[in-house]
């Protein structure tokens, strides 16, 4: 039986060719929102934001990591912001932010 369920997974391994390019999950959205808080040090930025509907998230208030530590130098709690947010199946990034 063991043998049997491991044959049955290593059949249904994807094979070379139907390998994922490394982005091939990779959805983007566009939002806007309110900075509730910023945590330069870790490079983490607290947004209150509306609905994301190509990445199937509800408003919401989240802490997402930025790509870039230098994009918070500029930001102020209570802050109205856009930004582009990019999540690749794991773990949310947010791209830019204005």
């Amino acid at each position: 039986l063991v043998a049997a369920f491991a044959g049955f997974a290593w059949l249904s391994l994807p094979g070379p060719d139907q390998a994922q390019a490394p982005d091939a999950s990779l959805k983007t959205a566009s939002g806007s929102g309110l900075v509730l808080g910023i945590d330069k040090e870790k490079g983490v930025v607290t947004i209150s934001h509306g609905p994301l509907p190509a990445l199937n998230m509800m408003a919401m208030t989240m802490g997402f990591p930025v790509k870039d530590k230098g994009q918070l130098a500029n930001l102020r709690p209570l802050q109205k912001v856009e930004f582009e947010l990019s999540y690749d199946g794991n773990n949310y990034l947010i791209t830019e932010i204005k």
